[in-house]
């Protein structure tokens, strides 16, 4: 399950940079930095579990 969630939220993460690549809007930032807080947190608790 966590590496459906890390995987997941790296795909958008990465739809939402490439988005702000485009089209500058810095309104795209927060939930990118979210994304990758989530897929952060679900790495670290799969790791942990091993």
């Amino acid at each position: 399950m966590y590496k459906m969630i890390v995987i997941v939220s790296l795909a958008i993460a990465l739809i939402l940079f490439g988005y702000y690549e485009i089209t500058g809007e810095g309104a795209v930032l927060a939930p990118l930095l979210l994304g990758l807080l989530i897929s952060f947190i679900s790495a670290m608790m799969l790791l942990a579990k091993k």
